[in-house]
């Protein structure tokens, strides 16, 4: 990006213009008035003008310098992200244009509007935060083929179980299989109410595929654990966000550590819960 031009060493300052007048004028008054008083009078009060243009000429200077250093720090930051320039550049010239063609018009609104959803989404990122659409799959097929040692997941059937027969589903499946192929650890534990027939035939296919499969009777968890939850060699998690009727809206992803170590500790105590397909399930113990 092009930086700002800097302020010429030669241009002319206001305040050394009005100093020199007023020094000359004061050597003409001195020369021409015999009354002491009066002109010491008329000193001090051009002094003060002097002063106080002084004063005004610093803080316009002030104000410049922060003005430039603010506009140079903007695009310096700009410069170290080396894909942001080529996006910065067309937005700004899109922006402007909307200023002035459309100023006043509601483009004018949707324009700031979609600046600050930007910001929105920064914020969340600047945490380790960002989301998907529910039923998207591009995040997760990329998780899964850059996955290299472990994938930590649990499924939900209730939410899932027709969506693992669907066209997308089985795209997610076969980038599993591609993954066991490299040697990837999947573990999955699947959170019921009712293992039917679908169910196990769903949990062992993937369990003669490969995959390490435990289920575990949804009343045996917390509520807070009853959700489908994701994890991939432990640099990226995964949590599926519902509305308040229980209906899937979005994924939510994190690269936070924090969040990382939670979503880890909360898997192995779901799978410490589970049992192995053919083991009888362990006597609900409701948890409130």
């Amino acid at each position: 990006m092009k930086r700002p031009q800097k302020k010429s060493p030669l241009a002319v300052d206001p305040v050394l213009l009005v100093g020199t007048g007023l020094s000359v004028l004061l050597g003409v008054i001195f020369y021409v008035r015999e009354d002491t008083a009066q002109a010491l009078g008329t000193v001090a009060g051009l002094i003060g003008g002097v002063i106080t243009l002084q004063i005004q000429s610093l803080i316009k200077e002030k104000r410049r310098i922060d003005h430039e250093t603010r506009v140079g720090q903007m695009v310096s930051t700009i410069d170290k992200v080396p894909w942001l320039p080529d996006l910065m550049e067309p937005m700004l010239r899109a922006v402007k244009h909307v200023e002035r063609d459309y100023k006043g018009t509601p483009a004018e609104d949707a324009c700031r509007a979609a600046f600050e959803e930007c910001l929105r989404t920064l914020a969340d990122l600047e945490r380790g935060h960002f989301r998907a659409p529910y039923g998207d799959n591009e995040v997760f097929l990329r998780l899964i083929s850059q996955a290299r040692e472990h994938m930590c997941v649990t499924s939900v059937p209730a939410v899932d179980l027709a969506w693992w027969r669907e066209p997308v589903g089985r795209q997610y499946w076969r980038a599993q299989l591609e993954a066991l192929e490299r040697g990837v650890q999947i573990r999955r534990v699947f959170i019921y109410h009712e293992w039917t027939d679908d169910l196990d035939a769903l949990a062992r296919e993937q369990l003669a595929a490969g995959v390490k499969v435990r289920r575990v009777q949804v009343d045996r968890l917390p509520p807070p654990m009853r959700v489908i939850t994701g994890l991939w060699d432990g640099a990226c998690g995964h949590e599926l966000s519902y509305t308040a009727a229980g209906e899937a809206v979005h994924d939510t992803f994190t690269v936070s550590p924090p969040d990382l170590e939670r979503l880890m500790r909360q898997f192995e105590m779901i799978e410490r819960s589970a049992v192995e397909l053919d083991d009888e399930p362990r006597q609900a113990d409701p948890v409130a």
